[in-house]
């Protein structure tokens, strides 16, 4: 191989190297009061029915685990709830999960789902002001919607299995203990629509060789906009502020 072919490859290898640069071992577990409130509304036709919703507090915890290993993607899982309890007076009937509510009262309805996720990352870059990552996230969707009038109820079940893009940033504030982020999730298929991001900053507690401890705070925001799913079709939000704690070992 000549000088020339070698100094290529060796700058085609760094380039596909260094960005997957990792840092040294560490777990992450944060865990955070999210205070939401869910608009929107559901329906099992192409016609909407929008609910009124109370404000709801949900705990969202997870666990990321980073390595040292190029190309070798780093990992994070997290578990949370989206819960709604909501309200509405019908203008027409609404048929769901075969039965018929009419418009002479208030039809209510509960959401109940888990919003897990599983994630692969890579630190495309990663120094002590600026880190950015990327990767592939899988999220599991599941629960149920029940809607009753006091008279009758009903339920039906949505379970779906969501690939995403993912993608993090973190600035840090040098000599200060303070860092803003944000993440995101997003995916678009067949009609159906969903993101999930967070916007927040952190400030550290403890910053030593065995453990750091930080307070974080911020905003969140999940949209699920299905078509068909499971004979569901919905366009709710769930978004709100959060507070919470992360500790890196």
């Amino acid at each position: 191989m000549t000088i020339k072919k070698l100094a290529i490859a060796s700058a085609l290898l760094a380039a596909f190297v260094l960005p997957a640069k990792a840092d040294m071992l560490g777990v992450y577990v944060g865990a955070q009061g999210w205070q939401n409130e869910a608009t929107g509304g559901f329906s099992q036709n192409t016609s909407l029915v929008d609910f009124a919703f109370k404000e709801q507090t949900n705990t969202n915890m997870y666990l990321k685990f980073e390595h040292p290993l190029p190309l070798v993607p780093n990992a994070r899982i997290r578990v949370g709830k989206l819960e709604g309890n909501g309200s509405t007076n019908l203008t027409s009937s609404f048929t769901f999960g075969g039965k018929t509510y009419g418009v002479n009262g208030t039809t209510n309805t509960t959401l109940d789902f888990t919003n897990n996720d599983a994630t692969l990352y890579w630190e495309l870059l990663d120094n002590d002001i600026v880190a950015f990552d990327f990767g592939l996230t899988a999220k599991n969707i599941k629960g149920d919607f029940m809607v009753d009038d006091g008279t009758q109820s009903s339920m039906e079940e949505v379970s779906v299995w969501l690939p995403m893009a993912y993608a993090a940033a973190k600035v840090r504030i040098p000599f200060a203990g303070l860092y803003v982020y944000g993440d995101a999730n997003y995916v678009s298929y067949d009609g159906s629509n969903v993101h999930d991001y967070e916007v927040g900053v952190g400030y550290d507690l403890m910053d030593n060789i065995a453990v750091d401890v930080a307070l974080t705070a911020g905003y969140r925001e999940v949209v699920i906009e299905l078509d068909d799913v499971d004979d569901i079709n919905a366009n709710l939000e769930f978004s709100g502020f959060f507070a919470g704690l992360e500790v890196h070992f």
